[in-house]
């Protein structure tokens, strides 16, 4: 009978292990086990999805779906945490800001704009949303290995509580001005609460669209292909999963 079971996930003891990665979306988490070795479900409950699986050198990882936004990433760090968790490492998506940051490239965060509210509950909005140097530096050492350097990026990124922005607020512009790489909406909040729980933590972000460019639109029928079937996309995703499960074996040897 599992102890301690925590009240979103219906995680309990013994089901989450040092090295944490979490994604938005809760799809992509038997995914990303299935590059690994013995990937298992532990969990599934109010749409946090939960598996266990282990690396090529044997390290046992947890893969759990966060859902969109710092409100649902909250509880799901909240509740890793309360069972031990040491290393959190977000994979996701972003949206280009930066000119340079393109459809495909790849970003790794070593810090982010606290556009939202949730990270309050930890620490005030003087306290800085920074990602641990050891899990940077390795991610980008891993990702360096698997793509040319001109489609990976590195800098402060926007994170935002909010999907569709205003376009009178012209955050954009003051963004782009202030050489933010790219956007998203759950890293400043993770970094903030990894940092006063005396967690690591980091994100690697794969590059769907660049904001200057165009946004996602709907489509006018289920037919259509969305933008995550972008061949360059594709191999973006591709790539920054294998180098988070590689930077994962570089950091357990640590």
């Amino acid at each position: 009978m599992k102890k301690r079971v925590q009240p979103h996930m219906r995680v309990g003891e013994g089901d989450v292990e040092r090295f944490t990665l979490i994604m938005g979306n809760p799809d992509r988490v038997p995914i990303v086990a299935s590059k690994m070795k013995d990937a298992e479900e532990v969990a599934r409950y109010r749409g946090y999805v939960t598996y266990r699986a282990y690396t090529p050198k044997g390290t046992p990882v947890t893969i759990s779906g966060t859902g969109i936004g710092t409100g649902s990433t909250h509880i799901c760090i909240e509740e890793l945490s309360n069972l031990g968790t040491e290393y959190v490492i977000r994979i996701g998506s972003c949206g280009g800001i930066d000119p340079s940051v393109k459809t495909g490239d790849v970003v790794v965060a070593t810090s982010a704009v606290r556009d939202e509210r949730t990270s309050i509950n930890y620490a005030p909005m003087e306290y800085p949303a920074v990602a641990d140097p050891s899990v940077y530096w390795a991610l980008h050492e891993e990702i360096s290995k698997l793509l040319p350097s001109e489609r990976i990026h590195t800098g402060v990124i926007w994170t935002s509580d909010v999907y569709y922005v205003n376009p009178e607020l012209d955050q954009l512009s003051l963004w782009t001005r202030a050489k933010v790489k790219a956007v998203e909406m759950e890293s400043s909040l993770l970094f903030v609460f990894a940092a006063t729980k005396g967690i690591h933590a980091g994100s690697i972000l794969a590059c769907d669209g660049n904001l200057h460019t165009g946004q996602k639109v709907e489509q006018e029928d289920d037919s259509e292909k969305s933008g995550e079937q972008d061949p360059l996309l594709i191999e973006a995703v591709e790539k920054e999963i294998e180098a988070t499960i590689n930077a994962i074996d570089v950091l357990a040897e640590k």
